[in-house]
């Protein structure tokens, strides 16, 4: 090496940039650039020019700063290794509008229960008026009077949902058969079981459907699609912007309406999460499972889908994603 100091434009010269890049290297990575000298002007060690040089590599294959921090403290022992703080879930902060259909049907749903109310209470007095009426008849035994209270309203809301369980499944059966000899004139075979397996998803009560969502703060999680070679490829939208699993669900919520709207189910498993994208309302619904889970790259956190299913069949990364173009296009 040249006896020369090592200065700002000194390392400049050597690595062919300017020597406010070299400055800006320092900003960038402090106590990473060994300083030999706080003299006027400032001089390094043979160390920051090799560290100087392996920066400007790094940021020419396109790493950022934190990665390249990273591989610096891989490369150099007297470098400290970047510390990665997870996001705060106190920072995030969601604004939600709620649309005035739905306040509307709020308010029309209190102003019922509020009615309810009021009725039973009078359904209640009637009662006791008749039995009280009854007894001074002497039409009603010693016996009818020591029972416990008989309570009219428990009684219909009882008999209703009976009545309601009887409905459901009458409707479940009949929709099973009806689809039955629709199928068999219209389609063949394998199109009949793929349209049943798909069936299956709206014939099944509301009640039952009950979903568990995942923390909030996975929602600001990148999505990344894991192939079949375990390499990882993001997920993007409109002009290749990478894409959140927040910003997955507001475009599916959003494109998708009417009798073509998914309806979200998030269910917790072993090796993650599951979302089953169900369209209840389509002809031919066109239903899709995402198994995914968290993981951490060199960038930081990511939800990486690991296998994809449509109407029960596996589809490939390129067919997701070729979806997810198709849902910015509308």
């Amino acid at each position: 090496m040249s006896q020369m100091p090592l200065t700002h434009k000194r390392i400049a010269r050597i690595l062919g940039v300017s020597e406010t890049t070299i400055k800006s290297y320092r900003r960038k990575f402090p106590n990473c650039i060994p300083v030999a000298s706080k003299g006027k002007p400032i001089q390094f060690t043979e160390e920051a020019l090799e560290v100087c040089r392996a920066i400007r590599d790094l940021f020419s294959a396109g790493f950022s700063v934190d990665e390249t921090h990273q591989r610096l403290a891989e490369l150099f022992k007297f470098i400290t290794p970047p510390v990665v703080e997870e996001p705060k879930e106190e920072v995030e902060a969601v604004e939600v509008t709620l649309p005035n259909d739905y306040k509307l049907a709020m308010s029309n749903l209190a102003k019922s229960m509020v009615n309810l109310s009021l009725k039973q209470e009078q359904m209640l007095k009637k009662m006791v008026s008749i039995e009280n009426r009854l007894q001074q008849l002497g039409l009603v035994n010693k016996a009818s009077t020591t029972s416990p209270p008989h309570d009219p309203v428990l009684e219909e809301v009882r008999a209703l949902a009976e009545r309601t369980e009887e409905l459901w499944n009458a409707l479940a059966c009949s929709r099973v058969e009806d689809l039955d000899v629709e199928m068999q004139d219209d389609y063949s075979e394998e199109q009949d079981s793929q349209t049943q397996k798909a069936t299956v998803h709206r014939l099944v009560p509301l009640r039952d459907v009950i979903s568990h969502d995942p923390p909030r703060k996975m929602f600001a999680l990148p999505l990344l699609i894991q192939n079949n070679e375990g390499a990882y490829t993001p997920l993007v939208g409109r002009g290749n912007s990478r894409l959140t699993l927040n910003d997955f669900r507001a475009s599916i919520m959003a494109h998708f309406v009417e009798e073509h709207c998914y309806t979200l189910r998030w269910s917790e498993n072993n090796s993650g999460w599951q979302l089953d994208l169900l369209q209840e309302r389509a002809d031919v619904p066109h239903n899709i499972c995402l198994i995914m889970a968290q993981t951490s790259t060199l960038s930081g956190s990511a939800m990486v889908i690991k296998d994809m299913t449509t109407n029960g069949h596996r589809i490939t990364p390129d067919a997701l994603q070729d979806f997810i173009l198709d849902v910015y296009s509308r």
